[in-house]
């Protein structure tokens, strides 16, 4: 699947393009490109096909996974993958530090249960820390109109 967001004077587009063609785009706010990018490194990363791209490759629309009657009903992964990518924004953002990354999200899966962790390692946490860094640059270096491709 295609991943690509637009770049707007005010907003961003999200839109993500299935192998089969079909596609499902949404209008975002100024800032949200890279808690998307930090979706896309955690679950290229860990291969989870339930998290928020595996769900839209899997065929449901980005509005269907912003409403909170349908969310609330997903699988556990997706929650792991949110709590993962909120993680990775902390460490990316200086907020918390890469070695904190493991025990901040064994702590929040715990608190909601049912949700597995995977194994992860310092290596992991700092190579996805790199990459969310690098795309982030990539996206802050993308000028009005321009387009951040990923390929999930």
């Amino acid at each position: 699947m295609e991943i690509i967001i637009v770049k707007g004077k005010n907003r961003n587009t999200l839109t993500c393009k299935r192998k089969d063609g079909t596609l499902t785009s949404l209008n975002l706010g100024p800032d949200i490109p890279n808690h998307d990018i930090a979706h896309y490194v955690v679950e290229k990363e860990f291969n989870l096909e339930n998290g928020f791209y595996g769900k839209i490759k899997s065929g449901m629309t980005i509005e269907e996974l912003s409403d909170k009657e349908i969310i609330k009903n997903l699988d556990p992964e997706i929650w792991l993958s949110e709590i993962m990518t909120r993680n990775l924004q902390s460490i990316g953002s200086g907020a918390a530090k890469t070695e904190q990354f493991i025990e901040l999200v064994n702590w929040e899966a715990q608190n909601i249960g049912g949700i597995k962790v995977p194994n992860m390692n310092l290596m992991d946490i700092e190579k996805m820390k790199s990459e969310f860094g690098e795309l982030c640059e990539r996206w802050n270096l993308t000028p009005e109109n321009g387009e951040l491709k990923l390929i999930f």
